[in-house]
C-alpha cells in the first residue's frame, strides 16, 4: 500500500505545476503564507452577506473564483489573527497579498466545552487548551489517545486487558469525562471506555479542559474534560478524501461529504485497522479494526428558530493473544442519535435536547483469528435516555444560563453484577451566571445532581479572569467535581474460580469529589512571542479502591470496592509560542506531583516531568511544501503496585521516553496533497512502557474540495 500511494503521488507530482495563485493570504511579520484562512465575498458593500466561500491552501495561496468582481468586499478570518475586511479594488492594488495581523492572546477564540453557550477565551477562567485541525494533521494520529498523548500534562494510559484511556493532570480513566459534540462517549456506563476507538475523520478540534467541570458536565468531569467536536457544515456541495498507510499495518480511508442551502448536512465514514491493540507492546500477535459513521443536519439562523439533529455509529473489532493459543476478541458497537432545538423567548434563547444512545460490548475466547459466530450468551449492553431544557439570556453585563437535565441510565452485564442488569434515574439543575465588567468577568456556576441508586452531589465553581491593556490576561479559579460510583462498583457479583477469588459489589459507596484552585497568566510580549504560566493544585477525596476484604465459606478471597483513600496533584505549567525567523515555533513543560495522602507514596506513572517542543514552516524551495518537526518529553514514573505482603510499594520505574517526530505535507495537482510522517524517528524503546512506543512510519493522500 506505501509503494502504490508513493507511486501515484510521484505521477502527480510530475504531471504538471501547481495551478497559478491569484493572491495570497501572509503573516506581515515573518512573510509566511497563512494555511487555510477562510475567505469570504461580499457583494456590493461591506455589511452585504457572505454569498460564497473558498480557504486558502498550505501556503496561504488562493485562486479568486470568477464571479468575484468590483464592486465588492473580502472578508478574511484566521484562528489567532485579527479579521480583515478589504475592498475589491484595494485588494487588487495591494497584488492581492493580503496581511492578517496576528492576535496573540487568541482573544477571538470561541470555545464550547467551558461553558453552556459558546465562549470568548478572554471570558473563560477554566484552564483549556484547543488542539486544532493543523494541529491535528501534524501530530498524524490514527485516534484520540495518540493525539492527546503529545500534550504535556496529559498521558494515555493502559487499560486491562486492552484500551486506551487518558489522564490529565495525574487524574485519569472514569475520572475523566469523554465527549464528542458535547455528548458522552460509548462505553462509559460498562466503564468499557477506551479513546482509541474515537477517530480524528472529520473532526474540527480537541477542546481539553484541565480540571474539573462538573457544575457543566456533572459526574465524571472530575479530573477534566475531552471534547472532540467534528466540523460544522457549509453551504454548497464539498467533498474530500483520505487514504493513507502506515506502519505495523496500519490503513485509512475516510471520506467526507458536506453541503446544501437553508438546511445544510454533513456525514463522515471512515475505516481503519492496525496490527496492534492499546494497551499491548508492539510485539503481540494483536488487530484492531474500526469502522465509524458521524452525520450532522442543521439548520436556521442566529435570529429565531435552530435546529441541529446528529447520528454516529461505531463498530470495533480487537483480537489479542491470551494464552494457550487462544486469543481474546472484543466486539464492541454502538449507536447515538440526539436532536436538539433553539428558538427566541422570555428576553433570551430557549434550547431543548434529547439524546438516545446505545452500546454492547461482547468478549469471547477462541483459537484462530475470529470467534465462534453466534456465542453472544455474555453480551454487555448499555443503554442512555436524556433530556435537557436550557434558558440563556443576557443583560446588564451578564450572561446567564439555567436549566434542568433528566436521564434513565440502564445496563445488562450477565454474571458480572447482581441479577444481571442495574438502572437508575437521575435530575439534574444547574446554572451559570458570566458577569462582565469593563475587562473583567467574573463566572459563578452550581449544580445539584440527585440520583435514586447512589444520592446526591452538589458542585459550584468560581472563576474570575481580567485583561490589563492588551497584552496581559490573569484568571483564576476554584470548583468542584464528583464521579458517582458505577453500576459495577454498586452492583458487583462474580467469581473466578481459577484465580481463586470473588468480587462483590458495594451498594453504600459515595461519590468522589474534588477540589482544585488555578492560576494562570496569559502575556502577548509581542505580534511574534506569547508566553503562559499556571499552577494548580488538586485534592481528591472518597477515592474509590477495591481491596481485599476476607475470604467467603469457599475459601475464596473476597474483593470489593469501598471509599478508602485520598490523593493530590499539583504542579506548573508553562508555555511559549510565536515565530523564530520564518519558523513557527512552539514550547511547553509541565511539572507535576500526583501522590496518595494515605501512605504518601505517588501514585502510579505519573511522570514528574513533560514537554514538547515544535518547529514548523512552509518552504518556497517546493511550493505547497510544509514540515513540522515535534519532540515530545515524557520523564521517568515510578511503577505502583501490590508487593507480596499485600502492601503498595514502588516496584519499578518507567524509564524516561524521548520521542522526535516528524510531519510533512505537500500540495499536488488536481487538489491533492501527499501527507507522509514517521513518529518515535529514532525508536526509543525504555523500559516499563505497557503502550505502543516503536517507530512508526506513514503515508498517504488527501483530495480536498472535489466539487
Amino acid at each position: 500500500m506505501v509503494r502504490i500511494l508513493a507511486a501515484v503521488a510521484a505521477g502527480l507530482l510530475l504531471a504538471g505545476p501547481v495551478s497559478a495563485q491569484d493572491g495570497r493570504v501572509v503573516d506581515p511579520l515573518s512573510g509566511a503564507g497563512i494555511a487555510f484562512a477562510e475567505i469570504y465575498w461580499r457583494p456590493g458593500r461591506p455589511d452585504a452577506d457572505p454569498v460564497a466561500r473558498i480557504e486558502t491552501n498550505l501556503s496561504g495561496g488562493f485562486s479568486l473564483p470568477d464571479g468575484w468582481r468590483s464592486p465588492g468586499w473580502i472578508e478574511i478570518r484566521s484562528l489567532g489573527h485579527q479579521p480583515l475586511l478589504i475592498s475589491y479594488e484595494e485588494a487588487a492594488s495591494l497584488g492581492w497579498s493580503l496581511a492578517l495581523d496576528a492576535d496573540p492572546l487568541e482573544l477571538a477564540s470561541v470555545l464550547v466545552t467551558a461553558g453552556a453557550r459558546a465562549r470568548r477565551r478572554s471570558e473563560i477562567a477554566i484552564p483549556i487548551a484547543e488542539v486544532t485541525a493543523e494541529e491535528i494533521q501534524i501530530s498524524g494520529a490514527a485516534s484520540a489517545d495518540q493525539l492527546l498523548d503529545e500534550l504535556p500534562g496529559l498521558q494515555s494510559t493502559p487499560k486491562a486487558p486492552v484500551g486506551s484511556t487518558i489522564q490529565i493532570r495525574g487524574i485519569g480513566d472514569a475520572r475523566v469525562l469523554v465527549l464528542i459534540d458535547g455528548q458522552p462517549a460509548n462505553g462509559a456506563l460498562l466503564e468499557n471506555r477506551d479513546l482509541s476507538r474515537i477517530s480524528l475523520s472529520g473532526v474540527e478540534r480537541v477542546e481539553v479542559v484541565k480540571g474539573p467541570l462538573s457544575t457543566l458536565y456533572g459526574s465524571d468531569a472530575l479530573g477534566g474534560v475531552i471534547n472532540v467536536i467534528t466540523r460544522t457544515p457549509e453551504e454548497g456541495l464539498q467533498a474530500e478524501a483520505r487514504a493513507l498507510s502506515g506502519s505495523s499495518g496500519r490503513y485509512e480511508g475516510h471520506v467526507t461529504v458536506s453541503g446544501g442551502g437553508p438546511v445544510v448536512v454533513r456525514a463522515t465514514g471512515s475505516w481503519r485497522q492496525q496490527e496492534q491493540v492499546p494497551g499491548l507492546d508492539g510485539t503481540a500477535d494483536a488487530f484492531a479494526r474500526v469502522w465509524d459513521f458521524r452525520s450532522t443536519i442543521r439548520a436556521g439562523d442566529s435570529g429565531g428558530l435552530r435546529a441541529r439533529a446528529d447520528i454516529s455509529y461505531l463498530r470495533e473489532r480487537q483480537r489479542w493473544p491470551v494464552g494457550g493459543g487462544f486469543s481474546g476478541f472484543n466486539d464492541n458497537e454502538g449507536l447515538t442519535g440526539w436532536g436538539e432545538a433553539t428558538l427566541p423567548g422570555l428576553g433570551g434563547e430557549w434550547t431543548a435536547r434529547v439524546l438516545a444512545q446505545g452500546y454492547e460490548h461482547l468478549f469471547r475466547r477462541a483459537r484462530g483469528t475470529a470467534p465462534i459466530s453466534g456465542n453472544e450468551d455474555e453480551k454487555q449492553v448499555e443503554d442512555l435516555w436524556k433530556a435537557t431544557l436550557l434558558h440563556s439570556r443576557s443583560f446588564g453585563g451578564h450572561q446567564i444560563d439555567v436549566g434542568v437535565e433528566g436521564s434513565r441510565r440502564s445496563i445488562e452485564s450477565p454474571d458480572k453484577i447482581l441479577e444481571d442488569t442495574a438502572a437508575d434515574d437521575q435530575f439534574e439543575v444547574f446554572g451559570q451566571d458570566a458577569w462582565t465588567v469593563g475587562a473583567t468577568t467574573v463566572t459563578g456556576g452550581i449544580r445539584g445532581t440527585f440520583n435514586d441508586r447512589w444520592g446526591n452531589a452538589v458542585s459550584p465553581t468560581l472563576g474570575v479572569t481580567t485583561l490589563t491593556g492588551s497584552t496581559l490576561r490573569l484568571r483564576a479559579l476554584v470548583g468542584r467535581g464528583f464521579r458517582a460510583p458505577s453500576f459495577k462498583e454498586l452492583a458487583w457479583d462474580f467469581a473466578n474460580i481459577g484465580a481463586g477469588y470473588t468480587v462483590q459489589g458495594s451498594p453504600d459507596l459515595e461519590p468522589e469529589s474534588s477540589w482544585n484552585m488555578t492560576a494562570g497568566i496569559d502575556w502577548a510580549a509581542s505580534a511574534r512571542f506569547t508566553l503562559g504560566l499556571e499552577a494548580y493544585t488538586n485534592r481528591i477525596s472518597n477515592l474509590i479502591e477495591t481491596s481485599f476484604i476476607g475470604n467467603n465459606p469457599s475459601g475464596l478471597l473476597i474483593f470489593s470496592p469501598s471509599n478508602l483513600s485520598e490523593a493530590r496533584t499539583r504542579g506548573f505549567e508553562v508555555s511559549a509560542s510565536g515565530r523564530v525567523g520564518t519558523w513557527d515555533a512552539l514550547a511547553e513543560y509541565v511539572l507535576l506531583d500526583a501522590s496518595s495522602l494515605e501512605d504518601d507514596l505517588p501514585l502510579d506513572r505519573r511522570a514528574r516531568h513533560s514537554g514538547r517542543v515544535r518547529l514548523g514552516r512552509t518552504f518556497p524551495v517546493l511550493e505547497g511544501l510544509r514540515a513540522h518537526v515535534t519532540t515530545v518529553l515524557t520523564g521517568g514514573a515510578p511503577i505502583v503496585a501490590i508487593d507480596e505482603f499485600g502492601q503498595r510499594d514502588v516496584l519499578g520505574t518507567q524509564e524516561r521516553f524521548v520521542s522526535f517526530d516528524a510531519q510533512g505535507t505537500l500540495q499536488l495537482p488536481r487538489g491533492l496533497h501527499l501527507v507522509f510522517g514517521v513518529t518515535n524517528l529514532f525508536d526509543a524503546r525504555p523500559d516499563g512502557w505497557q503502550a505502543v512506543i516503536e517507530r512508526q512510519f506513514r503515508l498517504g493522500l488527501e483530495a480536498r474540495d472535489l466539487f
